[in-house]
């Protein structure tokens, strides 16, 4: 088991390598071939937030981050993944409510009621791989953006 372990790491540093190169920002050949699939999405996502700041950092114990700002504030952070990518979607207190007091957002609301605090607002996460989720992500970044 534990030599399985060791191949599924280095295959999964491997697909990942080309993005966790402190010293060199993530270029798009590089953040295709990690997402695989998942790029698609990662490909929209960059003409929507195409009029928003976008800054790579690098973290030390989660490699490369981009953050994305829309001028007035910090709209989100993704985080490139084998095989798909994570964003933490930010909102306020008063959109946080607003979202809860939505009935046509009633399909979101119990992840909303999930979110966690913190002192910007509230995060809620997506793990993009997919259309639904992707859609989702999309319906509530329209609302804050």
């Amino acid at each position: 088991m534990v030599g399985m372990e060791t191949c599924i790491a280095e295959k999964i540093n491997s697909i990942m390598k080309p993005i966790l190169d402190p010293k060199e920002t993530p270029k798009k050949t590089a953040i295709k071939a990690v997402l695989g699939n998942s790029f698609q999405f990662y490909d929209d996502l960059e003409k929507i937030i195409k009029h928003c700041k976008k800054e790579w950092v690098f973290l030390k114990g989660t490699g490369w981050v981009l953050f994305v700002n829309n001028g007035k504030k910090d709209m989100f952070y993704l985080i490139p993944q084998s095989n798909y990518f994570l964003i933490s979607l930010t909102f306020s207190e008063k959109e946080r409510k607003d979202f809860l007091n939505d009935q046509e957002l009633q399909s979101f609301h119990a992840d909303i009621e999930g979110t966690s605090k913190f002192s910007e607002g509230y995060a809620m996460q997506f793990a993009i791989n997919d259309e639904e989720v992707y859609s989702r992500f999309k319906i509530l970044f329209s609302l804050v953006n």
